[in-house]
């Protein structure tokens, strides 16, 4: 509630703070599209912490500085920031909105690049409600508006998506000559976070196809990439994902040490879903070790959990 009060609060602000740009000299521009920037930075590291309230909030200033200075770029960019931070918090109606606003300003902006980026979110809107053909339809018009799509940040971003429609169509052969494709483009560019997130997907097609021991390795490596831009949510994902293949492999006590690191790191983000989520996977874990203690343990505080 209060993120929603705070969102609504500052977006009021800015609809009655707009002005013309007209009369204004550079140097006023520049310190606002500076500030803008500040604000957006700020943004993006509460949106890395998980902290979404905190990231909204820096996200809508910088939108008001944006809007303030008729700064296009920047203001699709806040309105794309905005709508990944509701995305992420769970609010996709509220996501679909700000995509929706960045969409529509990219057509008048004319820049093809980010008119790719403002749809490739409106296809992960598709990816996360399960409707894999719009989203599928909606990547590959954003891939095709990229001049070249081998080479680019925002190609990879596009490939990756297009891997994971391709996994939960069941087609892991073009889902992983997909993510292969991506993976080499963030390797020659040096995209750490995002080599993680295609060597996790990786792992999970591995898992699929029950290779485990191949799915251990890619999902070490993104483990270790995580780790080197410690980034604390994917680090507990990928904590997760071994010791669900552990889990798999039967190896239980491995399974157990896992989860543990995981629901640690989740408890820290306060992602109450996912330490939900992780609980029950380690009450299940503790049950095949006979555990039985262990295992009301984890039950009693998951349930506790669940009725907050």
């Amino acid at each position: 509630m209060r993120l929603l009060l705070t969102s609504i609060l500052i977006l009021s602000i800015i609809l009655t703070s707009c002005s013309s740009v007209k009369g204004v000299n550079s140097e006023v521009i520049n310190e606002k599209r500076n500030r803008a920037a500040e604000y957006a930075q700020l943004g993006t590291k509460f949106f890395s912490d998980s902290d979404y309230e905190k990231a909204l909030d820096f996200f809508f200033l910088s939108l008001k500085q944006n809007i303030s200075i008729d700064n296009e770029e920047g203001t699709i960019a806040s309105y794309n920031s905005i709508g990944k931070t509701y995305f992420a918090a769970g609010d996709l109606e509220t996501a679909r909105i700000y995509f929706g606003k960045a969409d529509k300003s990219a057509d008048f902006f004319g820049d093809l690049i980010i008119k790719a980026q403002s749809l490739n979110n409106l296809g992960e809107l598709h990816l996360a409600e399960e409707t894999y053909r719009d989203a599928m339809r909606i990547f590959k018009e954003a891939l095709a508006m990229i001049e070249d799509p081998g080479k680019t940040a925002e190609a990879a971003i596009i490939l990756h998506n297009i891997g994971i429609v391709h996994k939960r169509d069941e087609d892991f052969e073009n889902a992983e000559l997909t993510i292969n494709e991506a993976l080499s483009i963030n390797t020659r560019l040096k995209k750490y976070k995002e080599m993680a997130s295609n060597n996790y997907i990786l792992s999970s097609i591995y898992s699929k196809r029950e290779d485990y021991p191949t799915a251990l390795l890619y999902i070490k490596e993104a483990l270790n990439l995580d780790k080197k831009m410690e980034n604390s949510s994917g680090i507990a994902k990928d904590l997760y994902a071994h010791g669900l293949i552990y889990q798999y492999m039967k190896s239980y006590d491995e399974a157990y040490i896992y989860f543990q690191k995981s629901v640690l790191i989740y408890e820290t983000l306060s992602l109450s879903d996912e330490v939900i989520k992780t609980l029950l996977k380690l009450e299940e874990t503790a049950l095949s070790l006979s555990l039985d203690d262990e295992a009301n343990i984890w039950k009693t505080t998951r349930e506790a959990l669940e009725d907050n």
